[in-house]
């Protein structure tokens, strides 16, 4: 079914081959529903979620450069950025996530994408070069309607191409689609939108696709929903009950049954000479069922590839500030491993947003750099950070405007050693005043 919807929609587009198979296809799918499903506990989502809180939050992201082009492309980074968080978590929950930027009334505006909706047909080396993508839908009245966006490049020529179908698949209009262009822009070496791809190995040759963070995790997960299960049996099948003569409840005239005072009591008919109520309460079990689930859950952080800490306690009590961060190694190497593919990503939607820009000349031209201020809290303290930048100050390798900067990031080295200055006007020390 799927294959036939693509293969239908590439003929569209005139598209005769594509590197992309059927079964790919429907793994990507399955990725992305097993992500978005909400019935059980979701260890893929909680993984996706965790890893991403730790690789993304405290982290900046910016262009740097003195001319307009530069003013415009931050716009464009801080757009995304805000979104960086659900594209990130997304990428390793479905195995990757797409960005597609798009022109709108002079202004670049972008979709966000799971991998299902991306069909790779070409690449070189690592760059894609071509690719269709289900960009956008809507639903309008009963009719629901599809943008899609095919992307072609040939000999350093991106050719880019727009459809839009209704759910039957034939050609429709949609007003706020209406004035997104078909284009051809020379001087391109890749497709004009970003793939986010997860960083965990999908063990395969070909590396078109990524896979989710619990790629290959599948049997001890179901381990772990049937530990939860047998612990969910032990509490049911031990409740407390007690059973109680009979002559001690009135019985319904109408129904013939027993009016109990609750579900755990019990109408039994005892002897004479027998106590009148007798209780069971088993012990339950829980210690040996739980020491079994905190196993699989180890057993799970370390299938993929993380430290204690995710679904275990972090392993902090007696250790000292080393040992604990060695003990984090395993999830700060999955983190750097996400960083590294966060600056791929966001390095090819700039690009994108730049080829645009110049396309459609909504900037004059001018050259940017890209910059990335990761937070380390995951490993370093606060405090150590301080004490090393007041000696590097000290040894005169740093400078007060740096320090004032690490303690206020929104501040520029400029307005840091202004605000020094002013400080050391209005409250001079004894040094300052030749005395000390």
């Amino acid at each position: 079914m799927l294959k036939t919807l693509w293969e239908y929609i590439l003929r569209l587009f005139g598209v005769e081959k594509s590197n992309t198979s059927d079964e790919q296809l429907k793994e990507n799918k399955k990725f992305t529903d097993n992500f978005e499903s909400t019935k059980d506990i979701n260890f893929t989502a909680i993984f996706a979620n965790k890893l991403t809180t730790l690789a993304i939050s405290e982290s900046t992201a910016d262009i740097v450069g003195n001319n307009s082009r530069v003013a415009f492309l931050d716009d464009c980074m801080s757009d995304v950025w805000r979104r960086m968080k659900r594209i990130t978590s997304r990428m390793l929950g479905t195995g990757g996530c797409v960005v597609v930027p798009y022109v709108q009334e002079g202004e670049i505006h972008f979709d966000i994408l799971s991998q299902e909706r991306i069909m790779i047909h070409k690449k070189k080396g690592d760059r894609i070069t071509a690719a269709t993508v289900l960009a956008d839908s809507i639903k309008q009245g009963t009719r629901k309607y599809f943008r899609w966006v095919d992307y072609q490049v040939e000999n350093d020529t991106i050719y880019i191409t727009n459809k839009v179908t209704d759910d039957c698949g034939k050609d429709a209009f949609v007003e706020q689609w209406a004035d997104i262009e078909d284009r051809a822009i020379s001087g391109v070496d890749r497709v004009l939108f970003a793939y986010f791809k997860s960083p965990v190995d999908n063990r395969k040759f070909s590396d078109f696709y990524g896979v989710p963070i619990t790629y290959g995790c599948d049997s001890i997960i179901t381990e772990i929903f049937d530990c939860f299960k047998q612990i969910q049996d032990e509490y049911k099948l031990k409740e407390v009950k007690v059973f109680a003569d009979d002559r001690m409840f009135q019985k319904d005239p109408k129904t013939g049954k027993y009016n109990l005072p609750s579900k755990m009591f019990f109408a039994a008919h005892g002897n004479d000479t027998g106590p009148m109520i007798e209780t069971f309460s088993p012990d339950i079990r829980n210690s040996s069922y739980y020491e079994r689930l905190l196993n699989l859950f180890d057993l799970l952080e370390k299938s993929v590839g993380t430290s204690k800490g995710v679904l275990t306690a972090p392993e902090t009590r007696g250790a000292t500030a080393t040992e604990i961060k060695a003990g984090l190694y395993d999830t700060y190497a999955m983190i750097a491993d996400i960083r590294a593919v966060v600056e791929r990503g966001m390095a090819d939607y700039i690009y994108s947003c730049n080829v645009l820009a110049n396309y459609y000349g909504l900037t004059p031209m001018g050259e940017y750099e890209i910059t990335f201020d990761w937070s380390y809290s995951l490993i370093e303290s606060s405090a150590e950070t301080w004490g090393q930048l007041k000696d590097a100050q000290s040894m005169g390798i740093k400078s007060k405007a740096e320090l004032r900067q690490w303690l206020n990031p929104n501040e520029t080295a400029d307005e840091a050693q202004a605000m020094i200055d002013e400080i050391k006007k209005n409250e001079p020390t004894l040094k300052d005043l030749g005395i000390g």
